[in-house]
């Protein structure tokens, strides 16, 4: 009887560890069109030309100034990058629109092309993430009409959301994959 209630004890004990175990994806999971965070930009530029430059700015990071740069590649996709003893390498991907006004445009057959390493793209569902990443997150909706909703996935070292605004479009219409 004791091995029973110690076996569903640890049953009970460990069931909600796996599920918190389960929030934080593999490193290898957080990539967007191929581009993954800590790449050079000549491996972007290999996969997606020159791109056009957008802005140029500075930020603090780990106590010194560093330089930023976001290109723009078109089809909707912006990579953010920052300089370092090993040149310009990428921090942060963003594919789609990022204003809720443009929610109802359908992404051009280009920017669905670009997807994650479990295809999840532009104009994909909740239902395709749960059904790609195993479970679907707690929403982080905006207060503004209409609600833009996030759903996030993190991992040690980044995060990618995927923002859905359900009154304009039941599919994805913005993913942000960005370091932490």
């Amino acid at each position: 009887m004791k091995k029973i209630l110690y076996a569903l004890l640890m049953c009970i004990l460990l069931v909600p560890a796996q599920l918190c175990a389960a929030a934080n994806l593999p490193e290898e999971e957080f990539a967007l069109g191929g581009i993954h965070i800590g790449d050079t930009r000549a491996e972007v530029e290999e996969l997606y030309g020159r791109g056009n430059r957008v802005a140029d700015g500075v930020d603090v990071w780990n106590g010194e100034d560093v330089g930023i740069h976001v290109i723009d590649y078109g089809a909707s996709l912006s990579v953010t990058y920052r300089s370092s003893d090993r040149g310009w390498h990428v921090i942060s991907v963003h594919l789609g629109v990022n204003d809720v006004n443009e929610y109802n445009v359908k992404p051009s057959e280009e920017a669905q092309s670009l997807e994650t390493p479990r295809g999840i793209h532009l104009d994909s569902t909740t239902e395709d993430l749960e059904e790609a990443y195993g479970y679907l997150p707690k929403p982080k909706c905006s207060n503004n009409a209409p609600p833009v909703c996030g759903y996030f996935y993190d991992g040690d070292t980044a995060q990618i959301a995927f923002y859905i605004c359900a009154e304009h479009s039941p599919g994805i219409r913005s993913i942000w994959l960005h370091e932490k």
